[in-house]
């Protein structure tokens, strides 16, 4: 509704606004376009305010706030995207919700467009320790959830055997054995209280049915064995202490699946990436730029 017909509704039908030779019209028609133009100017100004309608001068005048200057010969389309991502910068867009929003400006993607970002993803870890009976070790599994390890187990020692192997997580107080000889070569492969012996089912000779589990936290394990424990001879030298006369080395591996800790993935499709242009290169910056400080975040193409 413009501005005459705002005035002449408030006017009674005998001033003949309506008659538009008629003085009263004329002066309400003069009224009316002062009105109309300054509220076209302070429509002007307030779109100068926003990063989305403002262009040209005023659109380099907000870069201003936030340092961010227009490259040379740059388009107000390109300068406003940039500008969108140092404001998300500059109020803090750590948030899974900031980080969407930059990749669907940066992308140019619709508002509702469903960026995919997977926190604390998990991953396959593995570790070997070599131990001997009675050896101690710490293990960190690096997860936000606790979890149980496949274990294997190998005896590296030339022609030795480990008899009724232990492995005790002494944090938890958990254990499991295994009931029987592993001799050099062999390879026992313990999987959620499943037991194979160089590949053949040996799982009833597994003591319990569930495989120690690594909680949150730094545990504290340790390895047993009948014959690396119990082999020695008395050293006259010093009476009633026994030397070991084999030393059975023994690799422990662990693998197990952790939800890593402070980490987010953001899944992008190939074909959307490459119909953008841009490098998954200067994705993975952009999205260095605007996480939170200690966490990592990693662009995956899918």
């Amino acid at each position: 509704m413009g501005g005459f017909d705002r005035i002449s509704q408030r006017l009674p039908h005998f001033y003949t606004y309506w008659d538009s030779c008629s003085s009263v019209a004329e002066f309400i028609t003069a009224q009316g376009k002062r009105f109309d133009e300054n509220e076209k100017e302070l429509v002007s100004i307030m779109r100068a305010h926003w990063v989305d309608t403002a262009y040209g001068e005023h659109l380099d005048q907000l870069g201003e706030i936030f340092s961010v200057k227009r490259r040379d010969a740059e388009a107000d389309k390109g300068y406003r995207n940039r500008l969108k991502t140092a404001i998300i910068n500059y109020k803090g867009g750590g948030t899974i919700h900031a980080i969407q929003m930059l990749i669907r400006i940066v992308l140019k993607l619709p508002q509702d467009y469903p960026v995919k970002i997977v926190e604390n993803p998990p991953v396959s870890l593995k570790q070997t320790w070599k131990v001997s009976a009675g050896r101690e070790w710490d293990v960190n599994p690096r997860s936000i959830y606790p979890t149980v390890p496949d274990i294997t187990l190998i005896v590296e020692t030339a022609d030795a055997r480990v008899t009724n192997p232990i492995i005790s997580n002494v944090t938890t107080g958990e254990s499991i054995s295994y009931n029987g000889d592993v001799s050099y070569g062999d390879v026992l492969k313990i999987s959620r209280g499943k037991a194979t012996l160089n590949g053949k089912e040996q799982t009833a000779k597994v003591s319990v049915a569930t495989v120690p589990s690594l909680p949150r936290k730094k545990s504290h394990w340790q390895f047993m064995e009948y014959i690396g424990a119990n082999v020695g001879t008395f050293d006259n030298a010093r009476f009633d202490q026994s030397v070991f006369v084999i030393d059975v080395i023994t690799s422990l591996t662990f693998e197990w699946q952790a939800n890593q800790p402070a980490t987010f993935e953001l899944h992008m499709p190939k074909d959307l990436l490459m119909m953008s242009g841009i490098k998954i290169d200067s994705l993975q910056e952009l999205l260095d730029s605007v996480k939170a400080c200690g966490v990592r975040g990693e662009v995956r193409i899918m």
